[in-house]
């Protein structure tokens, strides 16, 4: 398969997947507003029952998205065989991990993975270094998306593995930050490196 196509369709992939993970997102919401009838009801082991089937509805597609990550954020350091070895391999180890010690375990392993690579991409980005590949020109862009990859594995890994963690708030704030931070150097550039002239 050509880059090309590889790219295509991994957008396309990718974007159903966050489509699936936004149309759960909005039947949690409405369901949750449709218990809330009865105030107490948070109190009350429907509550539980009902984070467990949500959790249960949108454990799949988080699944779904990790491969999807996991073939997006190699791909900028590796060449296409290496990263279909690559992500083969960490899918192999997530895989045994799910078995071995449930779908926590193997997730959170994957999203460290990919927090790590994605790390090093940022680090060599900000470096401006030619070893890393990306689909669109300019250092700000780049900057922003490697930004915004970081950022989504942060959030999600903190959801998976870090909701009983004491720095599980702070954690969801980082992730956020490198979010919105990815989104303003990716779709505002020019005025981004406008603002850095001028701070110089």
């Amino acid at each position: 398969m050509r880059l090309k196509n590889y790219d295509y369709y991994l957008i396309i992939f990718t974007t159903l997947i966050l489509f699936a993970i936004g149309l759960v997102s909005v039947y949690g919401i409405t369901y949750y507003n449709y218990l809330s009838v009865d105030p107490q009801w948070t109190r009350t082991a429907q509550y539980g029952k009902y984070i467990d089937e949500m959790n249960s509805y949108i454990y799949p597609f988080l699944l779904l998205l990790l491969i999807s990550l996991g073939l997006c954020i190699p791909k900028r350091l590796f060449e296409q065989d290496i990263l279909v070895k690559f992500g083969a391999a960490v899918l192999g180890v997530m895989v045994m991990l799910v078995f071995l010690r449930g779908i926590g375990t193997g997730l959170g392993f994957m999203l460290a993975v990919m927090i790590a690579v994605q790390a090093v991409i940022l680090i060599l980005t900000f470096k401006k270094s030619q070893a890393i590949r990306f689909e669109k020109e300019g250092y700000m862009i780049r900057l922003g998306s490697s930004l915004l990859h970081l950022g989504i594995v942060i959030l999600v890994f903190n959801f998976v593995s870090l909701r009983d963690n004491p720095f599980h708030i702070l954690i969801f704030w980082t992730g956020t930050l490198l979010v919105v931070a990815g989104n303003i150097f990716s779709f505002y550039p020019e005025r981004v490196t406008s603002l850095m002239i001028l701070i110089k």
